[in-house]
């Protein structure tokens, strides 16, 4: 018989969105069209009574797993942003390919040029602390699709709002991806505008996802990992938004990111508090 303090729990999100892209472009910044089917893949949970579960949406039963919701269509092209509030696309290139002015993102642009959604995630009984599960989480193996995407999560529970702002690194070898800067500067995304449309940058925020891995333990089941997403109290129902997006600003967001493949899989632990 498990310990109560070693009861752990995950729930599993899966889904595959092929990006595909098409034409070509000058500089960095261009356009792909996906394929936005959404197909549920199968999933699994540990051995134990289930205390994590999820749904797509408050109206519908909390399981163990669901295909995950996306509000985008249209072309997915590379925007920038600091926060998941405010989005911003170039709009004037030099001939190098360095973004000179940008224009920000309306709601109706942003829901064609990423990959967005809404879950919501249900702890029942025991809360729990909540932790990437690595085995499920997925995005394509192509080193410069990893390098150059990136992953948001708005989180809200009554903890408050929490906002992450992830890059794909830790999800391969991204040392061959092909890297040229687009921008005045390095290692910075947009974080406002000036009234003429020139770019206020600050560093980027994304951070690795490795220290929110849950940390596999004995028997193979994950036990708590240096950083945890969110802490769900018992009964609690948690949101959590996201967003894969190409980081326009980012070195490797170049046109050798196209014609590539990925697909997204995010898998979610619950280790007993």
């Amino acid at each position: 018989m498990k310990k109560k303090s070693f009861a752990i729990w995950i729930a599993v999100i899966w889904v595959v969105l092929s990006l595909l892209a098409v034409g070509g472009v000058t500089y960095a910044w261009f356009t792909f069209r996906p394929d936005t089917n959404v197909e549920p893949m199968s999933s699994t949970i540990s051995d134990g009574e289930v205390a994590l579960l999820i749904s797509p949406s408050l109206d519908t039963d909390f399981l163990t797993s669901c295909a995950l919701p996306n509000y985008s269509s249209g072309s997915l092209e590379p925007v920038s942003t600091a926060n998941l509030e405010s989005f911003y696309s170039a709009n004037l290139q030099t001939r190098q390919g360095i973004s000179v002015g940008f224009r920000e993102c309306q709601e109706e642009d942003l829901n064609t040029y990423a990959i967005r959604g809404r879950v919501y995630l249900k702890s029942l009984k025991d809360g729990c602390q909540v932790y990437f599960n690595r085995a499920g989480m997925g995005f394509g193996d192509d080193p410069q699709m990893l390098a150059a995407l990136r992953l948001g999560l708005k989180i809200t529970s009554s903890e408050g709002e929490q906002t992450f702002i992830f890059h794909l690194n830790d999800m391969g070898d991204v040392s061959s991806a092909v890297s040229m800067q687009t921008t005045a500067q390095e290692h910075v995304v947009v974080g406002s505008l000036a009234e003429n449309g020139n770019p206020n940058y600050v560093n980027d925020p994304a951070i690795g996802l490795s220290d929110y891995f849950a940390v596999v333990g004995a028997q193979r089941l994950p036990q708590a990992g240096r950083a945890s997403l969110c802490i769900i109290d018992a009964n609690e129902i948690v949101s959590v938004e996201y967003w894969l997006y190409l980081e326009g600003c980012d070195e490797q967001c170049i046109n050798a990111v196209q014609e590539k493949e990925a697909f997204i899989q995010l898998s979610f632990a619950g280790v007993t508090k």
